[in-house]
């Protein structure tokens, strides 16, 4: 991979910018074609979700260009503190199905949060980025984002970010995904392992089991269009898009939703979770797994792992839905009592 300077060699250009939460989406949108701009945006302070807006905070666009030509973008965030308080020196945060670096959500508060201990923060696109996105791929412009994303080629985007942290001098890395990021990151621990990451935080990873989802009350919606999408995979169609909203809600290339979530269950957490060589903490909220189709019956699978693995940690948040609204202070604290002992 290749990696783009935060700014351009000689003097940067600053843009200072005020912003309020609900304007942070559009101002990084617009910036993020400015590769190399410095600039400031205000972040949450004074406490969890209670959007405290009064301190400019410098950050640095970044980008990188993954092994197979796909650019992304990011920005880093560096401490006033040093060092550390944690046992990482820098926390990757990938977004889950169709985010984005750069929404006001979770890890804005959690970005800050991390700041606070003395921790930089690289938060990221992936190439699942935004429901569709037009992404440069070795000088051509190709459609990606959540609808036609393959999972298994996502590895090279957590690749590619920790080639860009080594490079940038961390030498303890982190990763916390949240929803897919979570699984993904799972998957790329996983399935090949990565010894520069220390350690990684799973934030409601969604399994993706064929037969789970069979088996619950959604279960025909899913099996319908499980064979809807076979039929365009068989009719030589697999991005044609499908409508689903289980497991979850999406747009989707017929393609993609078998890759995903048909009988090969080739991303399945359990799976791959016994195959992770660094500590690993799984969190699930009691609220989404009542709820969500993808959590249904999971917690007991993952706590029953966490008994017979060294390396596992698992935590139920108590009435967290998959947003952990209301409770992201106490998410806070169950991630940061843990990083501080890796």
């Amino acid at each position: 991979m290749t990696m783009t300077r935060p700014w351009p060699a000689g003097e940067p250009v600053q843009q200072r910018v005020w912003v309020d939460p609900i304007a942070i989406p559009n101002i990084m949108a617009l910036s993020a074609g400015k590769c190399g701009f410095r600039y400031f945006y205000s972040g949450t302070l004074g406490g969890f979700g209670r959007g405290t807006w009064r301190l400019a905070v410098l950050v640095d666009l970044v980008s990188v260009e993954t092994r197979d030509k796909v650019r992304l973008d990011g920005i880093l965030r560096r401490p006033a503190l040093s060092p550390s308080q944690l046992g990482v020196d820098l926390v990757i945060l990938h977004h889950g199905v169709g985010g984005n670096f750069y929404d006001a959500g979770m890890f804005a508060e959690y970005s800050d949060a991390l700041l606070e201990k003395g921790c930089a923060v690289l938060r990221v696109n992936n190439r699942g980025h935004d429901p569709i996105n037009r992404s440069m791929v070795g000088g051509e412009s190709k459609r990606l984002g959540a609808a036609y994303e393959s999972m298994d080629d996502a590895r090279h985007d957590w690749e590619a970010w920790v080639d860009f942290a080594e490079q940038g001098g961390y030498r303890n890395i982190g990763i916390w995904g949240h929803s897919l990021g979570a699984t993904k990151s799972i998957y790329y621990m996983g399935t090949g392992g990565d010894q520069r990451v220390k350690c990684v935080v799973a934030g409601s990873p969604p399994r993706f089991s064929y037969d789970a989802f069979s088996k619950v009350e959604e279960g025909p919606e899913f099996l319908a269009r499980a064979e809807e999408s076979q039929k365009q995979i068989d009719a030589g169609h697999p991005e044609t898009l499908i409508e689903t909203l289980y497991p979850f809600p999406l747009l989707v290339a017929a393609g993609v939703f078998m890759d995903k979530y048909g009988p090969q269950a080739r991303y399945n957490i359990l799976e791959h979770i016994p195959n992770v060589k660094v500590p690993l903490l799984v969190m699930i909220g009691t609220a989404e797994a009542q709820t969500l189709t993808s959590f249904k019956g999971l917690p007991p699978e993952v706590e029953k792992l966490a008994g017979e693995l060294d390396h596992l940690t698992y935590e139920s948040i108590p009435g967290a839905d998959h947003a952990y609204t209301h409770q992201r202070e106490y998410v806070w604290g169950v991630v940061s009592r843990w990083l501080e002992k890796v």
